[in-house]
């Protein structure tokens, strides 16, 4: 029985727009991929051979899943209009047959002006939804005259928008705070900026800013960031967004609050690793998320969210480590103790003395510090350093 793929409109598709279908795979489809494909291994279609390897039973063709993401891309995500550019796959774990597997897939980049993009394709056991194989399809869509005739007469890009060809483009989360905005001016020495504000503008805008409104909170902020970048590859991240300082303890503290935090610190660190993974360029990247010493080096029983999220972040980061270094990503944390910006801004003298008389260096730790870590987690020197946290603690214990 032959099925109509669905035809989405390029206007309709955004980063994060997702898709799934689940299927059957029997023995006979198995042997008939063998037979359409030449590809004949024991392993694949003699139950003797396999049950004397290390798998025990026969498993399924890692091309077959392959086709399992063409059929994702051509039928359901996005459609009939799709030309397929390029494949990259991961095989986590074998999958044995007869079985049932749920194929997911979910658009990680979008760019409208050039009508390209790229699905994972995750393909898991369906019955424990375990993933068995991860596949990245890069992708075109195909435009009709008419559609190709409206491309045409949209206006070029404002020059406002335009990053410097001759320097790479590094995006910060959290622009407009008190340490976003120190890290701002830090980082437009070096790299075209674009900085990400959400609830207040930025109060100054330095040579080689390009400033957008985002909530990464909030779902499609990444295809925001990818018509804002155009053609261009993204270089580095830096994460330094947060919601307000969350006081109390865990036992007393509104469920959200602790879930808003904990989020900073987890899942809105996974999407923005996974924008500049479908991102970058083929020289690599960086990527820093400011943690606090308030993390795993010291909690505070008084910030408990803050700290149980500042704790996870660490862990994010370390966990993603090992998956963006695929693409010569390297991701780190910079935990600075108490700073007199952003958060603690409104800081009393009282608290300022009292903050600096546990510090055994004799000061507080101060904005320049910060760049000072980030600018050499971006810098060649430790293009091998990956999955830390650089604690700033002024030797406290």
């Amino acid at each position: 029985m032959r099925h109509e793929p669905k035809a989405i409109p390029s206007v309709d598709l955004r980063i994060g727009l997702t898709a799934e279908y689940e299927r059957e795979i029997e023995e006979s489809d198995v042997l008939g991929f063998a037979a359409n494909s030449g590809d004949f291994n024991p392993l694949h279609v003699d139950p003797g051979f396999a049950e004397n390897s290390r798998f025990g039973q026969r498993i399924v063709h890692g091309a077959f899943q392959i086709g399992l993401a063409s059929a994702m891309i051509g039928m359901h995500l996005p459609g009939r209009d799709v030309l397929l550019g390029s494949v990259n796959a991961r095989f986590i774990s074998p999958l044995y047959f007869p079985c049932r597997v749920r194929v997911s897939g979910e658009i990680t980049a979008w760019n409208v002006a050039s009508r390209a993009g790229s699905v994972r394709v995750t393909v898991s056991e369906g019955a424990s939804l375990a993933p068995v194989s991860e596949i990245t399809m890069a992708f075109t869509l195909q435009a009709g005259k008419t559609e190709q005739a409206a491309v045409a007469a949209q206006p070029s890009r404002s020059p406002e928008t335009a990053f410097s060809s001759d320097r790479k483009i590094v995006m910060l989360t959290g622009a407009s705070g008190g340490i976003g905005a120190a890290l701002l001016r830090a980082l437009t020495q070096e790299f075209s900026v674009l900085a990400v504000v959400h609830r207040h503008p930025l109060k100054e805008k330095p040579l080689h800013t390009v400033d957008v409104k985002a909530d990464i909170s909030a779902p499609g902020w990444e295809q925001i960031i990818t018509e804002r970048l155009g053609s261009r590859p993204l270089y580095g991240i830096v994460h330094s967004a947060w919601p307000a300082l969350a006081k109390g303890g865990l036992l007393h503290s509104d469920t959200r609050l602790i879930e808003q935090q904990i989020a900073f610190g987890t899942s809105h660190v996974v999407r923005l690793a996974r924008l500049l993974f479908s991102l970058v360029g083929s020289d690599g990247g960086r990527m820093v998320a400011l943690g606090s010493t308030a993390g795993h080096y010291k909690p505070s029983l008084g910030l408990g969210a803050y700290s149980l999220a500042k704790s996870a972040l660490e862990d994010t980061v370390r966990l993603l480590a090992p998956e963006t270094a695929r693409k010569k990503i390297t991701i780190n944390a910079v935990c600075p103790n108490f700073v007199t910006a952003g958060m603690n801004a409104q800081a009393d003298d009282l608290q300022v003395k009292r903050e600096k008389a546990l510090i055994p260096m004799g000061r507080l730790c101060e904005t320049e510090d910060i760049i000072g870590a980030v600018r050499y987690l971006f810098s060649p020197a430790a293009s091998f350093v990956s999955g830390q946290s650089i604690v700033l603690a002024g030797a406290q214990l």
